[in-house]
């Protein structure tokens, strides 16, 4: 996902960021925008949910629980 990376500078989100992941993403619509791209070519998306009328962006809800942190662009800051 674009713009959010792990806490603390750790590799990889925590169990209860998954976790959100899993909650946010279940049994609803989602859209994904490519916004770029990694140095190795993998597609870097925002992730958009929509639950009844709402739209929510995902990366941005992670960083709003804690459970991320929000860089402008994630293979900048490598």
């Amino acid at each position: 996902m674009d713009s959010v990376m792990p806490l603390s500078d750790d590799d990889h989100f925590s169990p209860e960021a998954d976790a959100a992941m899993s909650e946010m993403t279940g049994n609803t619509a989602l859209l994904a925008q490519v916004t770029s791209y990694s140095p190795t070519g993998l597609p870097l998306i925002q992730l958009w949910s929509v639950v009844g009328d709402e739209v929510v962006l995902i990366n941005r809800s992670l960083v709003e629980r804690g459970l991320a942190q929000w860089v402008d662009s994630y293979y900048s800051s490598l």
